[in-house]
């Protein structure tokens, strides 16, 4: 089709039938519907993937080229190259479709879309009624006319009963869906007191009750207007506290050392019940399955994973995931009837939320963090795909609705009670990175930053002032942009090369060379885990690491080798060319990672609390650097890589963003300041 076609085509989509049958789908192109004649299901698809869907089907059999699809869906109007992939990537999604061995959908190379199916035409419901009046003008029409009509229908019994169930199905369904939910207008009221800089806001569904964490280590009850009636301190930081549905019960974590422990309160903060330590790296709010039974989220080295608790068996399973090997479980939710359902990310940062048999519940087409269920709307609340992350509700059918935009900071935490009030805890604050005057050089309300400077004393940083990973380059007093790229997941690693001229880094899954004014070029770290550390193997190649394998390229991002080697930590000391790592709970050196074994040779021993979420290797002078976790506070160390190997602790406390070694081997730190927090509620308007 050429692209002079989009006027046909938006003719034929204004005139074309409000209902449209293939395979066993059936679809409403008044309505925008979706419906899946195997499983029952309906999806309200996005007005353009339904747009999209309507020229497919009414120009069925013709290849119809890029041009002319963006022309119809995109009237004289420019939009990004990757638009239309991204429409047809969400209807293939939804149709369960394979772009490589299609059913519905297939690329034509060079040329266009072609839909494969062939089309039925579902007839309004006065027609239905029309035949059902002619067939029984058939059963009064003379004896023989009736005996060739009864062979005829015993010879083809089941084909009839099968259309005939599948075009009452499509009436019932096309008569039945319901119309657009009119959702409610939300107004903000703030509660006013101070929460300290954790704050894991939970409101108990129907009683006057809500639990939140106060400066790290105390759980605070208050009524809903924020009255206080209990609390209890603990020896180290607690956090995520969750309402049993009906009861005065109040489940939350405790960091202790190295794993978290799970309490049971009742609703005056006494313990009732305390699990034994479950190892965790982090965990995020508990979901309460049954009275007796909770899901559980707990981050460990290869990701989230889910478990049953069963508290008074004090007994720990792991859920099987309905997951590939390379998405992201972010989390449970207790939602519709009491069910529990699960939130996967996939390698498209699409979300979609799952019960425990693998069937899609809903999609997002962006990751969520922040999730809850509203039990008065029946829909699903969560952070939108903004750089601000504004609150957004979401129902099955897949119709959407604001709820609240953020004006500074972020939302941190969000409970919902059974008359759809929304608690959510708000924080805004600064992160400085100060210079060796103790000068801050950038400021922002930023929610990471990764400073390294080098040698000239220029620093290169990751900054989320933008609400996305983006890369900053201070050099001569001045701040300069590197990066311009809307990636979802922060970069983890920057390093400057052994001459000072060119930068790395990651972005999600790739890695980036950067000089200093932009991009040089960007490739594939071909893993099929995320980078856990990266750095340079001398000036003309690099390496990364997943914690299984080791790849090495050139700076064309060709792959050089691929090394099986699993490590907790890794890193390459590019002026003695040894490779430094931490297997066992000890650190080594080696030249080789082949020969590992035959060649290591043992540095230090590493206490426990060293060990713990390890991460953010840096080299500097002969020193190594890195951070910890213990108790959920964050430790800063260092070992000398010449004898005697000493390991010493030189930073310790909550909310260390990250660190940075100065020219002279000073510590600086990227430190959280200026904390401002609060609870907001956002209230359903009266109309």
């Amino acid at each position: 089709m050429s692209p002079a076609l989009p006027n046909s085509l938006n003719e034929a989509t204004k005139a074309a039938p409000v209902r449209f049958g293939f395979l066993h789908w059936y679809f409403d192109s008044e309505k925008d519907e979706l419906w899946n004649g195997e499983t029952n299901s309906v999806s309200k698809l996005e007005p353009q993937v339904a747009r999209l869907l309507t020229i497919l089907l009414t120009q069925q059999g013709l290849v119809i080229s890029r041009a002319a699809l963006n022309e119809a869906l995109w009237p004289n109007t420019i939009v990004e190259a990757n638009s239309l992939y991204q429409l047809l990537t969400k209807l293939r999604k939804e149709l369960k479709d394979n772009a490589r061995s299609p059913i519905y959908i297939k690329t034509v190379p060079k040329k266009g879309y072609l839909f494969l199916p062939d089309i039925k035409i579902e007839p309004a419901l006065k027609t239905y009624e029309a035949q059902a009046v002619e067939t029984v003008d058939i059963i009064t029409a003379p004896v023989s006319l009736l005996t060739t009509i009864k062979a005829k229908l015993l010879k083809h019994c089941w084909a009839f009963i099968f259309a005939t169930c599948a075009c009452f199905s499509a009436i019932a369904f096309f008569s039945s869906t319901p119309s657009e939910i009119q959702p409610p207008h939300y107004e903000r009221h703030d509660i006013t007191y101070d929460l300290g800089v954790e704050f894991n806001i939970a409101a108990h569904a129907d009683r006057d009750l809500l639990a939140y964490v106060e400066k790290f280590n105390t759980l605070e009850i208050t009524d809903k207007s924020g009255k206080k009636l209990f609390k209890q301190t603990f020896g180290t930081r607690v956090a995520h506290p969750t309402w049993h549905p009906t009861e005065e019960k109040l489940a939350f974590w405790q960091y202790l050392e190295d794993a978290c422990i799970l309490h049971i309160s009742d609703g005056t903060a006494s313990i009732l019940h305390s699990s034994q330590p479950i190892s965790c790296h982090l965990v995020t709010a508990p979901s309460w399955k049954s009275d007796k039974e909770l899901v559980l989220t707990i981050k460990e080295n290869q990701g989230n994973l889910a478990y049953l608790y069963r508290y008074e068996q004090n007994q720990l399973v792991q859920i099987p995931l309905p997951r590939k090997p390379d998405e992201s479980y972010i989390g449970a939710v207790r939602a519709w009837a009491g069910q529990i359902y699960y939130l996967i990310v996939d390698t498209n940062y699409h979300t979609r939320l799952v019960s425990l048999d693998g069937k899609v519940h809903m999609l997002w087409d962006f990751p969520l963090w922040l999730f809850n269920f509203d039990p008065a709307q029946q829909s699903i609340i969560s952070n939108d795909g903004s750089a601000h992350h504004n609150l957004i509700g979401k129902y099955r059918s897949g119709q959407t609705y604001p709820i609240f935009a953020t004006t500074q900071g972020m939302f941190s935490s969000l409970s919902v009670d059974k008359i759809g009030n929304i608690y959510t805890a708000a924080e805004s604050w600064q992160v400085n990175i100060r210079d060796e005057y103790n000068l801050p050089i950038f400021s922002s309300s930023s929610y990471d930053y990764l400073p390294v400077t080098n040698k000239l004393g220029e620093t290169v940083f990751m900054s989320r002032r933008t609400g996305y990973c983006e890369i900053y380059l201070h050099t001569g007093n001045q701040v300069k942009q590197l990066s311009f790229h809307k990636g979802y997941e922060y970069v983890d690693f920057l390093a400057w090369d052994p001459k000072l001229s060119k930068i790395l880094a990651n972005r999600d899954r790739m890695l980036v060379l950067y000089d200093r004014n932009d991009v040089l070029t960007s490739f594939h770290s071909q893993h099929q885990k995320p980078l856990k550390q990266f750095g340079w193997h001398n000036n003309h190649t690099i390496w990364s690491s997943d914690g299984k394998h080791v790849h090495t390229f050139n700076l064309d991002g060709h792959l050089l080798s691929r090394t099986r080697f699993e490590s907790e930590f890794i890193t390459y000391h590019v002026e003695d060319s040894n490779w430094v790592v931490v297997k066992d709970g000890n650190l080594y050196r080696a030249a080789s990672l082949i020969n590992f074994n035959e060649q290591k040779q043992l540095l230090a021993e590493l206490p426990s609390d060293a060990l713990n979420a390890i991460r953010n290797p840096r080299l500097k002078n002969g020193q190594l650097y890195w951070q910890s976790s213990w108790s959920k506070t964050d430790l800063i160390w260092k070992a000398s890589l010449t004898a005697p190997f000493q390991v010493t602790n030189i930073k310790k406390e909550p909310l260390i963003w990250h660190y940075d070694i100065a020219p002279d081997g000073a510590l600086l730190v990227a430190k959280m300041e200026s904390v401002e927090s609060d609870i907001k509620l956002i209230k359903p308007r009266i109309q």
